[in-house]
């Protein structure tokens, strides 16, 4: 199964997150949006950007230790198209998240279960 595992907040390495969201995944996409808005009131903003590639990297190192295959991407703009777009594009199984308590991961839950993508919320 290929998972996309979007790093929305400081709170995705947590290995207990990590141990469920991967279960059963043979492929996972950590993708990592910086949001350019002057707003960024989703994800990391562009003063964050090194918090962001540290908490990438912690995920990267708790997957090789798994020894599960994985790939890290960093993308500019908009979280919730650039995550939409790449679960599209990459034809991934399930995109896998960190519940958030805000409108903006609402609504994207609500968006990527339009297209018929299975989506996971683990708290």
């Amino acid at each position: 199964m290929k998972i996309l595992l979007p790093v929305l907040s400081e709170h995705e390495n947590d290995s207990a997150f990590l141990e469920t969201a991967l279960k059963g995944a043979k492929e996972t996409i950590i993708l990592v949006v910086v949001d350019t808005s002057q707003k960024a009131e989703f994800g990391f903003a562009t003063s964050q950007i090194q918090k962001a590639r540290t908490v990438m990297e912690e995920i990267k190192n708790e997957l090789g230790k798994k020894r599960k295959r994985s790939e890290e991407i960093l993308e500019w703009g908009d979280p919730q198209s650039k995550i939409l777009n790449l679960a599209l594009l990459r034809k991934v199984d399930k995109v896998v998240l960190k519940k958030q308590e805000n409108e903006y991961f609402e609504e994207l839950v609500k968006k990527i279960r339009k297209e018929n993508i299975e989506v996971e919320v683990i708290e």
